[in-house]
């Protein structure tokens, strides 16, 4: 049985009496990150990820010279990246890059709509639910626990009547696994430096991919030079593919 997920659920997302932190691994195309989120009572609550590793995404072939190479924008740097859900704005703070320049970008809160299904399993001896969801250009399946009365969950995900312990897109390249769930003491609040630049999610994403084409022609004029054939040539935005704007 299927059925629509409104706006705006029974519970409010942030109304519950306890803080829990759920630790996830995370794949980001060819990025392997591990993410935490901060779910408080009190304070607002908060998501960040970093990645473990970089993995090179280059498939060369020697006898024939040739260089299949594929461009990602979402960035490789190891830096930490943060969402912040404030409780009181209906905004979502997300402390990202462009290039090395710290910056945070600032966004209307994208609650989501999901269709709820019939299929059950355990992850980590809680009993989940199946729902699924589009969300700026991706399909997305995920599993969450009524029994964890959160809300809000890893990266931008929210508007489930639990916490989300697994969840991916379509493709399988991008997915989040609960790997550690605890209850917390006392809320833990993450500080925005007052001083870092504030921006729009679309001048952002404008911003970002602009810099990051520039960086990749630089790389592939390198390869060309060296007498490498381009085989192949593809950007990929990442996580979000369309917007609102778009």
């Amino acid at each position: 049985m299927k059925y629509l997920v409104s706006l705006l659920l029974l519970i409010p997302l942030f109304s519950f009496s306890q803080s829990f932190t759920i630790e996830y691994d995370v794949n980001v195309n060819v990025l392997n990150r591990k993410g935490i989120l901060k779910f408080n009572k009190n304070e607002n609550s908060f998501y960040s990820e970093k990645n473990n590793e970089v993995s090179d995404k280059e498939d060369k072939d020697q006898e024939i010279g040739s260089l299949k190479k594929t461009f990602f924008l979402g960035g490789n740097n190891n830096e930490l990246r943060v969402q912040i859900y404030n409780q009181k704005k209906d905004t979502l703070f997300n402390i990202d890059y462009l290039v090395n320049e710290e910056v945070l970008c600032v966004e209307k809160f994208p609650v989501m709509q999901w269709q709820l299904m019939s299929e059950k399993k355990l992850i980590s001896n809680f009993l989940c639910s199946k729902a699924i969801t589009h969300f700026r250009g991706r399909n997305y399946i995920a599993w969450f626990a009524i029994d964890l009365p959160i809300q809000i969950g890893p990266w931008k995900f929210n508007n489930l009547p639990g916490a989300i312990l697994q969840v991916y897109d379509e493709t399988n390249n991008y997915s989040w696994s609960a790997t550690k769930i605890s209850t917390n003491l006392e809320d833990e609040n993450f500080k925005i430096d007052k001083n870092l630049k504030k921006i729009s999610l679309q001048n952002y994403i404008e911003q970002d991919e602009k810099l990051k084409k520039e960086i990749s022609n630089t790389a592939l004029l390198k390869f060309i030079q060296r007498g490498a054939e381009i085989v192949e040539r593809k950007y990929e935005r990442g996580r979000e593919t369309e917007f609102e704007w778009e």
